[in-house]
């Protein structure tokens, strides 16, 4: 630690929507975690090792995302291939559960 408290002068890293370009530290964005051709899920913490693809937690980002997934060119974006579908089914998994937290 240099002059002072854990933490002081840092900057939070910045990350971009893959849907709508928007960027935001790190923290205020979803993270999809993985490898191409191994698989990749939500990981909401950001803990997850791998690769991160990262979107804004707006609705039409996530839903879209999730359909551009499952379409064979979307999937080659990020080398998925089937995967992409099992992607978005776990994407909408989870944004089920996140839009029911909000609703209480």
């Amino acid at each position: 630690m240099r002059n002072g408290a854990h933490g002081e002068g840092r900057t939070l890293p910045v990350r971009s929507c893959v849907q709508c370009g928007v960027s935001g530290d790190k923290g205020s964005l979803l993270r999809i975690a993985g490898r191409p051709e191994r698989g990749w899920e939500p990981d909401p913490e950001g803990k997850r090792p791998g690769r991160g693809i990262y979107l804004c937690r707006k609705a039409e980002c996530i839903e879209g995302f999730m359909r551009r997934v499952r379409t064979p060119k979307g999937g080659a974006r990020w080398r998925m291939g089937p995967g992409g579908a099992v992607l978005a089914d776990r994407l909408a998994a989870w944004w089920a559960v996140e839009a029911e937290k909000q609703g209480e």
